[in-house]
């Protein structure tokens, strides 16, 4: 099966050199490029000949001239990103170059249910300083109440087109109290000269480790508990990581906040825990439908018990491979509604200038997944067989109420004290 890139983050793609302040006149200049490359990657690629209905010549046109106008470069980073946004699909998203300054807000929001919590604040950050806790809940931030089919949204505005040195933020508390809180972002200045490539290795092999490492626990008889941050590894690697789970009679696969990954890397992992043949569903590219199989590993499979925890931030590999075991009765899936992310994209990504070069990319749709029981999950995500989210009490009190239900559902004993040890939530 051939390999392509589903949703993950989107620190996957990180342009090689850093931009240099050339002014607005030069910005202008590359993002009405930046505007041409899009076109040409979403008529080349996109798997809908007909772009969803969209007008693709009228939408460039009208971008530019919101480029051309624009008076700061997140206006122009919107610009670009709104011709993707319109087409409302999860894998079709902008890229923009990387800025001379980053910006940390200090903090980890995630959607649990329908609302949104603070999961982890910095130590030291302006946003703990100013009292803001795991466990309260993000009503409103700068005007905007946090919805559940537009969140990523707010994150992606927020963290990747337009990074703000203040943001006005309104929680309530576990107790009910409501505050308005204007943070301070932590700002750091990248270098504008160009790294080494010794240094562009190392910052590279660093992110795919941390994206990449995988965490086991083993201390509860009976069961291991097995927590993939990214479908992110070869196969080799998943022979090595079955190795460490075989000879428990269950196994729980913690998939909350995997954002996805690399097609290959699900296909090895499905395998893993399948001793028949699997069809995923069938793949529907631009000028093809492809069905999509999967070959059991016979005897060699993992054919003990199985339990998968997911959550709002389980998006594309991650909730195929808990529809899967739904659909082939294999295990059962506990935790909260998925993201609804689920197509598959490759990163095209672009390069401009000579000396100094300028780096952006697209994540481009190529195909919809239809899945065996003949649905999509885009937009829609998987519904677990148990719906379990921790309580704003839970966040501030380091619970795991899902971790610790996995584990009793398995016939052993865990609170959600004890479960929140295990895995703690970090940024």
């Amino acid at each position: 099966m051939k390999s392509v890139l589903f949703l993950t983050t989107l620190i996957l793609f990180t342009a090689p050199f850093s931009l240099f302040a050339q002014g607005l006149g030069a910005e202008r200049s590359l993002h009405l490029q930046v505007l041409k490359d899009l076109k040409k990657d979403i008529e080349q690629n996109y798997y809908d000949p007909k772009f969803r209905g969209i007008d693709l010549d009228a939408t460039i046109k009208t971008a530019s001239g919101y480029v051309a106008a624009a008076k700061s470069l997140g206006e122009m980073d919107d610009a670009v990103a709104r011709v993707l946004i319109q087409f409302d699909d999860s894998h079709l998203f902008y890229i923009p170059p990387p800025r001379t300054i980053t910006v940390d807000y200090g903090w980890r929001i995630q959607m649990i249910g329908d609302k949104a919590f603070f999961t982890y604040v910095a130590p030291g950050s302006d946003a703990e300083k100013k009292g803001i806790r795991p466990g309260d809940q993000l009503y409103m931030l700068d005007g905007f109440i946090p919805e559940r089919n537009q969140f990523w949204l707010l994150t992606y505005h927020y963290e990747v087109l337009a990074p703000q040195p203040k943001l006005t933020v309104i929680i309530v508390k576990p107790n009910g109290g409501k505050y308005k809180i204007e943070v301070e972002a932590k700002l750091e200045k990248e270098s504008v000269f160009k790294p080494e490539t010794r240094d562009l290795r190392l910052k590279f092999e660093k992110e795919f480790t941390e994206r990449s490492r995988q965490s086991f626990y083993d201390a509860v008889p009976g069961v291991s508990i097995w927590k993939i941050p990214s479908f992110e590894f070869s196969d080799i690697k998943v022979d090595k990581m079955m190795n460490r789970v075989a000879k428990a009679p269950a196994v729980i696969i913690d998939l909350r906040g995997n954002g996805g990954g690399l097609l290959d890397s699900l296909v090895d992992l499905v395998v893993a825990f399948f001793d028949k043949d699997v069809k995923l569903g069938k793949l529907q590219y631009r000028k093809k439908t492809e069905s999509a199989y999967m070959k059991g590993s016979g005897k060699g499979a993992y054919t003990g018990k199985l339990v998968v925890l997911v959550d709002s931030e389980s998006s594309s590999a991650a909730e195929i491979f808990a529809r899967i075991v739904q659909i082939e009765k294999r295990g059962f899936v506990i935790g909260d509604q998925t993201s609804g992310a689920v197509m598959v994209s490759n990163i095209l990504p672009h390069y401009q200038g000579l000396d100094t070069q300028i780096g952006y990319a697209f994540s481009v749709t190529v195909a919809d997944l239809i899945m065996m029981d003949g649905k999509s999950l885009e937009k829609v995500g998987v519904t677990p067989d148990e719906y379990v989210i921790p309580t704003a009490a839970d966040l501030a009190a380091g619970r795991d109420p899902v971790l610790a239900e996995a584990v009793n559902y398995l016939g052993l004993r865990m609170t959600p004290e004890e479960a929140g040890k295990i895995f703690p939530v970090e940024k």
